[in-house]
């Protein structure tokens, strides 16, 4: 787009430039992502820090993720920040929250607000905060956490979303068909789904196999 320099002048002197969307909602690439804006872009020339008011769609290719929300604000190399947003993996969960925040420097995705999860395990998962590591796929549920499906409620719950393990932690309580656990604050729980049921759970995992997710939980 093409300004006079008066009028670069006087939005620079203001700090804040609006550009026109791109033709036919053309992505551009954002620290390893692909943003198409959805309507206009305001750019802080003094911070470099561009907000899309109308929102738009963020895919991490590399990480199979895609991000549909109703606004984003990019912070060049650090944050990109969205209210409404609607998260897909490649693995078939869907994730929404009133905000999320994707921090590119550390590679995770931090969901907050109204927050519910759903996949081919999980059915209404909730929980006040959700951290999605996108290098390794770990998924951390904190803050007091339940679902519909399986029936459960607990103070964490940690899954991966390559392999069917989960691990909740106490105070919980979890129920489906033959399951039917619950534990102190001291508890563990490792479930193993097959398809969208619990198949096997142990309330003593071995230390191997919570050597896994208890990074997840710090």
């Amino acid at each position: 787009m093409k300004l006079s320099f008066s009028s670069f002048l006087a939005a620079a002197t203001l700090g804040l430039l609006t550009l026109s969307p791109f033709t036919g909602g053309q992505a551009v690439t954002f620290g390893g992502l692909n943003v198409t804006p959805r309507g206009p872009q305001n750019l802080n020339l003094d911070t470099g820090i561009t907000e899309l008011p109308q929102g738009g769609t963020a895919t991490d290719n590399k990480g199979g993720l895609k991000l549909v929300a109703g606004a984003m604000t990019l912070n060049p190399g650090k944050t990109l920040t969205a209210q409404n947003a609607v998260l897909t993996t490649k693995q078939g969960g869907t994730l929404r929250a009133a905000q999320v925040i994707y921090d590119l420097k550390s590679s995770t995705v931090t969901a907050t607000g109204s927050v519910t999860y759903n996949d081919a395990r999980f059915k209404n998962l909730s929980a006040p905060s959700v951290i999605l590591n996108v290098g390794s796929a770990f998924v951390t549920a904190l803050g007091g956490v339940k679902a519909d499906r399986p029936a459960l409620n607990g103070a964490a719950l940690v899954f991966d979303l390559n392999t069917m393990q989960a691990v909740l932690t106490g105070p919980y309580s979890a129920k489906q068909g033959t399951l039917n656990a619950s534990a102190d604050a001291a508890g563990r729980l490792l479930l193993v789904f097959g398809g969208n049921q619990v198949v096997r759970s142990s309330t003593s995992p071995d230390a191997a196999t919570l050597g896994r997710f208890t990074p997840y939980l710090k």
